[in-house]
């Protein structure tokens, strides 16, 4: 039976309402409901404010990412994919901003999506966050300062849950990508985080993304990271390699984009500074929208 545009409109009004009542808990009455756009921002300030807290209390480690201030203003930038990181390196710490342009793999992010967006537009564009806001030199740290101390592990702990509940309130309030870099293993240090990503996500009743138009199998997308040009390489995944494939199919007559390993060329596809080149790479294999 076909469904009216009245019965689809109730459909999405319900669903709006259900994903309203996980986030803020009950939800208010009409006339004092935030609209998608204000929610997202309050809960970006929020976001903010706790983990600055959790510096101020718990360790200096806890990281705030500073490019969030944007987002959380009124009538600021609003993202248009989220990037996932595991936890704030060295750079990140000293300069209070995730995937900051002065780390090798935050300039390669940087030129990337400024390629796609415009110059200078990766704030503006592109919401980072992190599994984790502790701060240790190599991820790896992060088990180790969790083994060491109780109170300092709950606190990294709730940490993750808080982050990955922004991760999947975002997904809902705007519809935005979420494509996490790292290939990391299952293990335990983000357990916690994947958890309640998933938990909060079917809580949520698993709202779709769009991207550019364009409606994404899945809002959720897990890629090799910009650090040695891994998101331009062959890896073990066969489904990534076909996609990678395909993009330098489509693209053999821009020379040198292959390389002698069958990888697409960083230096050339980012010094090239061809928009459609590298939405079409961001689109293709890093979203997943190949065939």
């Amino acid at each position: 039976m076909a469904v009216s545009s009245i019965d689809a409109a109730a459909t999405d009004h319900e669903a709006a309402l259900r994903r309203l009542s996980v986030i803020l808990g009950d939800a208010p009455p009409v006339d004092k409901r935030p609209d998608a756009l204000a929610l997202f921002r309050t809960r970006v300030a929020d976001h903010g404010e706790r983990v600055r807290a959790l510096r101020d209390s718990a360790s200096p480690l806890f990281v705030t990412n500073g490019d969030l201030a944007a987002y959380a203003a009124k009538d600021g930038a609003l993202p248009e994919l989220i990037l996932v990181g595991d936890n704030p390196g060295r750079r990140e710490y000293e300069q209070s901003v995730y995937l900051c342009v002065q780390g090798r793999a935050g300039a390669m992010a940087h030129s990337f999506f400024d390629g796609i967006f415009g110059a200078a537009s990766f704030r503006s564009k592109v919401m980072v966050l992190n599994k984790s806001s502790f701060h240790t030199p190599r991820t790896v740290g992060l088990s180790e300062a969790m083994r060491g101390d109780p109170a300092l592990a709950e606190a990294i702990r709730r940490d993750q849950e808080e982050n990955a509940r922004l991760i999947a309130d975002s997904v809902a309030l705007l519809g935005v990508p979420v494509v996490t870099i790292g290939m990391e293993s299952g293990g335990t240090t983000f357990q916690s985080f994947r958890k309640t990503l998933e938990t909060r996500y079917r809580a949520l009743d698993n709202p779709p993304a769009v991207f550019q138009g364009k409606r994404l199998a899945s809002p959720f997308r897990k890629v090799p990271h910009f650090s040695l040009s891994k998101i331009f390489c062959r890896n073990a995944d066969p489904a990534w390699n076909a996609a990678l494939d395909g993009f330098l199919a489509r693209h053999a007559a821009v020379p040198g984009l292959r390389t002698e390993n069958g990888n697409v060329s960083s230096k050339l596809l980012l010094g090239l500074g061809d928009g459609p080149l590298l939405a079409d790479y961001l689109d293709r294999v890093i979203l997943g929208n190949g065939g």
